[in-house]
Order: C-alpha cells, then structure tokens, then sequence
C-alpha cells in the first residue's frame, strides 16, 4: 500500500559505460569525455602489482590531455585528505578514480566531498563499489566502515587489465553481487511486517543484476561472464542510487559480514564473506538454499565457514552480533533467537556433510 502523493522522480546516474580492450582504449574515452578539461587521476603509484595507474596517467598527459596526479595508498581518511589537498591545488573538473576498491573507494569520497564529479576506473572486479554512492572506509582501528559518496558520471572498463586480476577477486565480485538477492528479500522482510518505506525499482534493479549471473554453466575465466558480472555490479551500484541507501545491496548478509569484521584477526575479503553470508541469510528466512550452494561450489565460492578457516562458533556468535552493527535496519537477524541459531548450526552441519562426500 502507498500511501500520499506520488510522482516522477529524478535519479542521479553515470552517463556513460565503456568495457574496452586496452588502457590506450580507457584513455580516448577519456579525452571524449572532457576535451580541455583538467582531470586529476588517483592511483596507488608502485604499491599495486601492475603499476595501472601510473601507466594510465603517463599515457594520457602523452596524449595531451590536462592531468595531474595524486597518490592513495590505502582507504584511510588520511589519504582522502590528501587527494582533497590536490583537488585544492590543482581545481579539477574531474576526479578519476584507478585501480582497485581502495583507491576508487579514497577517490570517490574525496571528490563526494569537494563536490567534484567523479570518473570510476576500476582494475578489479571485487565489488559493486565500482559503481556506487556508498564508499567503505577504514578506521584507525583497521576495521571498515561504510559512507555515503558520489555516484560516478561515468566507468570506464579495461578488460585486458582486470583479465590478469586473480581469480579471487573475481569471485569476490560475484559473491558481492549475489547477496542481493538476499538484502532485497530482507528489505522485502521489513516493508511488509513493519511497514518501512521500499523502492520497487532500486529492488528490481537490484535483483536483476543478481540474476543476470546466476545461470546454468556460468565460468569466472569466460570473457562474456565477466563482462555481464561487470555489467551486473555497476547496475548494483545504480540501485543503491535508486534508493537513497545501500539497502537494495546490503541486508543480513552485509550486517554478518560487519560483525565478522569485528571478531576476525584477519577479514577474509569482503565479496567472499558476502557470499557464505548470503548462504546464511536464505537458511534463517527459511528458503530453499540447494541451488546457491551448488551454484557457488560450481564456482569456487564459500558455502560454510570452514571453506574460508572461520570456526562455526566465531561465526555464529557473528549471526548473532549482526543486529548490533546497524540498530535499525530491520532484516531477518531480528527476529533470529537460541533455537533459530541452533537450527543453523544444524544446517552448517548438513552443508559440511554434503562437502565431505562430494
């Protein structure tokens, strides 16, 4: 039921999507997207494997473009304070973000906060963060926490270099893209028992993007694959767009994920603790989780916390701590108690059974 007045509404989304096939390909997208511009380019110079970014920044000033650069080395505040100082010198029209979720994530903040529009160059696949106006960050004590940015105007693709990015982050991208199909089903949850507020279409959207790579036969080394994953992430990230918040992409799964932040020595990356999660979640709503698990072992993905060293009682005091590290957004875990969390270490116990015998 809807209640008031309704209408159009206008929602703020990249302009332009290129998947290309060189970094010379990335740069004249570039040029066409702001001839006589100024950009400011920020990589993480020798500290990524494949040295992108500074290669990209090379090729476009031999190019002629107007660029400056700026080092981020880590997703700390300190570094967004120093790509803010940059844009202060050098008065960018643009601020592009290259390399990995770090260093797009520092970017997008910083240019979010300097209201400077912000052109997303991602070297990896490992989240919908490459498309998204939700940026996470880390705090002093190492442990992540998410804020609010600016949708990129624009993303621009080099397939050539995200195919030499490990086969991990790859998954990671689809485990982080999958979830959704778990935070639209809580959000879902929590409009029809109490009533808050949804976006159908930040949910359809969503949604779509999650099923557009759960098929039959799906490989994380084929080139079409990995293109529609690309393609699925960025529309994740729209959705978020869509909805004002993270909530059509982040839901029980995220906030276990959260808590396992909290209590691991050492996270595991965040795409593959999404996935076991999601695992979790679709277990706790009481759905049928046959098909993900299959889908996700077919693929390499977690499906019990053992496939990524996590002990079963550290994991499931994290199912119960999940409400903590978000007091308000309503998903599952609220009304999960003793005999629920008893019911999913059973079911843990099944998955581990089924594993050893296959």
């Amino acid at each position: 039921m809807i209640g008031g007045t309704i209408g159009h509404r206008s929602v703020r989304i990249p302009k332009l999507l290129r998947l290309v096939e060189s970094r010379s390909a990335s740069i004249d997208e570039l040029a066409g997207i702001g001839q006589g511009c100024r950009f400011l380019v920020v990589h993480s110079g020798e500290a990524s494997p494949t040295r992108y970014g500074e290669a990209f920044t090379a090729d476009a000033r031999a190019a002629g473009l107007n660029v400056e650069e700026c080092l981020a080395r880590s997703n700390t505040d300190e570094w967004v304070q120093a790509v803010r100082g940059a844009i202060s010198r050098v008065g960018p029209d643009y601020v592009v973000g290259v390399g990995g979720g770090r260093v797009v994530d520092v970017a997008k903040v910083a240019a979010a906060l300097d209201a400077i529009d912000f052109i997303s160059v991602p070297t990896q696949a490992s989240s919908d963060g490459i498309c998204s106006p939700v940026a996470v960050m880390q705090e002093a004590n190492g442990r992540p926490k998410s804020l609010g940015a600016r949708i990129p105007v624009a993303v621009v693709v080099d397939m050539e270099v995200l195919s030499r990015a490990p086969l991990v982050t790859w998954r990671a991208g689809l485990g982080d893209l999958l979830s959704n199909l778990s935070a639209v089903q809580d959000w879902r949850l929590a409009h029809a028992r109490y009533g808050e507020p949804i976006d159908d279409f930040a949910c359809l959207t969503a949604e779509a993007a999650a099923l557009s790579v759960y098929q039959e036969g799906a490989d994380l080394q084929d080139r079409q694959f990995r293109e529609k994953l690309m393609r699925g992430l960025i529309l994740s990230g729209i959705s978020m767009e869509m909805a004002g918040s993270s909530r059509p992409a982040s839901g029980s799964e995220h906030l276990i994920s959260h808590a396992l932040d909290q209590l691991l020595p050492e996270p595991r990356h965040h795409g593959l603790q999404v996935a076991l999660t999601t695992v979790t979640a679709f277990i706790l709503r009481g759905e049928d989780v046959s098909a993900l698990i299959r889908f996700f072992r077919g693929l390499g993905l977690p499906v019990h916390p053992r496939d990524l060293g996590i002990e079963t009682d550290l994991y499931l005091r994290a199912v119960r701590m999940g409400p903590e590290l978000r007091p308000g957004r309503t998903t599952v875990l609220d009304q999960v108690g003793d005999e629920d969390v008893r019911s999913l270490a059973d079911a843990l116990e099944r998955i581990a059974g089924r594993s050893s015998a296959s």
